[in-house]
């Protein structure tokens, strides 16, 4: 009887924690992405308007994201944000849902066709079946214009040895060698032993001025004095003050690589009703205000500029101009870029 009893009562407890779990998922949504890459408003007011907890953790580099999702985690998370070449990589690992567009029509509606979208997609993407565009931008040049009286506005900055100790570029690879690969004429994709040998020494030339590779903290540095000169994204503008845009310039050097960051779900996620409540939410013009007025990067969706006063950093035309969008990296490729980027790394 008391076997029996013990059973029963396990039974009911085992039921009792489904049900908790159950229910406890309805209400969460888990995020993977860059750090302060969705606005805390956006959070809020969503968590406010459904009573859905959101959890954010975050990444510094696309190959961190796909080597902790590949590593055996499932069903952790419910909505990543990999860039373009990367939701290629995703899409042939099986890692991505494929999306129900009857549920997100009023997105995809709301994406601004003036940006050719859909065209870009053709070679991650085709007709955006398993991502939404989120960012449309460029990684750039970052110059303290009240520390650097005189500058190239080219890759060849980094050459400049008055400003040795003083400049940084990311911590990242696939960027790092792409803007030399397309800087030199090439594709960034390339697998060519010439090319990428040539890029490296050219990368390497750069390295003596460096304070350091960095992809976290270099906008602050930017903002302090630390740093005048660093290669990434428009991260001093989210640090300082509106009056002191205009100490700072941010360009495109040539073969700058364009990124068209992305929405994805998880094809594991546990949660993906949620997910799409979510996107739906961040989606609409009047929130998608906020993801505008925090990075000031272009809008992907329509009626934002009529929202706001802000001023994008960049022009679409600059980036159309001056960048490209980056492929996926084949095995051969990957292996000779990452290999490579250490021999620059330990170089000395």
């Amino acid at each position: 009887m008391k076997k029996i009893f013990n059973f029963i009562t396990l039974i009911l407890i085992s039921s009792i924690l489904i049900s908790c779990g159950k229910n406890e998922d309805k209400n969460v949504l888990n995020i993977y992405t860059w750090e302060s890459f969705i606005p805390e408003e956006v959070i809020e007011n969503f968590e406010k308007e459904t009573n859905i907890h959101v959890n954010i953790s975050f990444y510094d580099t696309n190959d961190i994201m796909m080597t902790k999702l590949l590593s055996g985690v499932k069903g952790e998370y419910d909505i990543v944000s990999p860039s373009t070449d990367f939701v290629e990589l995703m899409i042939e690992a099986n890692l991505l849902q494929k999306l129900d567009k009857k549920k997100l029509n009023e997105v995809f509606s709301n994406l601004d066709e003036e940006l050719n979208l859909y065209e870009y997609a053709k070679i991650y993407d085709p007709n955006l079946q398993y991502s939404i565009p989120y960012g449309f931008f460029a990684t750039g040049i970052t110059v303290n214009k009240s520390r650097v009286k005189e500058y190239r506005k080219d890759l060849s900055i980094f050459l400049d040895q008055r400003y040795s100790g003083k400049m940084t570029m990311l911590d990242d690879g696939r960027e790092l060698i792409g803007v030399a690969l397309q800087n030199l004429g090439y594709n960034s994709d390339s697998s060519s032993d010439k090319e990428l040998e040539e890029a490296k020494n050219y990368l390497i030339s750069m390295k003596k001025n460096l304070a350091k590779y960095d992809s976290s903290i270099y906008g602050k540095g930017l903002a302090t004095g630390e740093f005048f000169i660093s290669h990434g994204y428009p991260d001093v503008f989210y640090e300082i003050e509106d009056n002191e845009f205009e100490n700072f310039e941010y360009f495109l050097p040539k073969g700058a690589m364009m990124y068209i960051d992305s929405m994805a779900i998880l094809k594991d996620g546990k949660n993906k009703e949620n997910a799409y409540k979510f996107l739906k939410y961040l989606y609409k013009p009047e929130n998608f205000k906020y993801t505008f007025e925090k990075f000031r990067q272009i809008p992907v969706v329509k009626g934002v500029y009529k929202l706001s006063d802000v001023k994008p950093i960049l022009k679409k035309e600059e980036i159309i101009k001056n960048a490209k969008l980056p492929k996926k990296l084949s095995v051969d490729a990957k292996y000779k870029q990452d290999k490579i980027f250490n021999e620059i790394k330990l170089s000395k």
